[in-house]
């Protein structure tokens, strides 16, 4: 007989699954010297496809929300540790591209990608449907995660100008 998952079952999975993200995430970050920022760096640069419209300084400085001193600090660290190259930016001299340039066979390469290997090859196991599901589920809570946030920083706001 197939046992009943609750709602407190899900919360608990997913709990777990946050308290391995973290463990996970700060053994790749001692691993690799880095930090966080440098790790969500080089994850995105990893994850890019080649068709993919061209990493720029700006487009970090927006995504991990810091300026462009900040971020040209980043980029200058990650180049000199040989984990990124700028290059020119296509028809545009006054702009430079990010690239990653770990080597395909690199531990860092499977360090930083952990998660994302594991997500994908539990994803393997559903069917079509049983994914959207998920991935429905998922979404659903970032973004009530983000309209808590949201909410707190307006009621925040709210009462220091009152």
């Amino acid at each position: 007989m197939k046992q009943t998952t609750t709602a407190d079952d899900v919360v608990k999975a997913l709990n777990d699954l946050t308290d391995s993200g973290i463990a996970s995430e700060r053994a790749a970050l001692h691993s690799l010297g880095i930090g966080p920022n440098d790790a969500k760096v080089l994850r995105f640069l990893l994850q890019r496809g080649s068709d993919e419209e061209p990493v720029t300084p700006r487009m970090l400085a927006a995504m991990l929300g810091i300026s462009s001193a900040a971020t040209t600090a980043l980029i200058d660290r990650l180049a000199d540790a040989g984990w990124v190259e700028r290059e020119p930016y296509p028809g545009d001299r006054r702009s430079i591209v990010v690239r990653e340039t770990i080597d395909a066979a690199s531990p860092a390469r499977r360090i930083l990608s952990v998660r994302r290997s594991s997500a994908v090859a539990a994803a393997a196991k559903l069917g079509p449907a049983e994914r959207r599901i998920v991935a429905d589920f998922l979404d659903d809570i970032a973004r009530g995660e983000q309209q808590d946030i949201d909410d707190m920083a307006a009621d925040d706001e709210a009462s220091r100008t009152a």
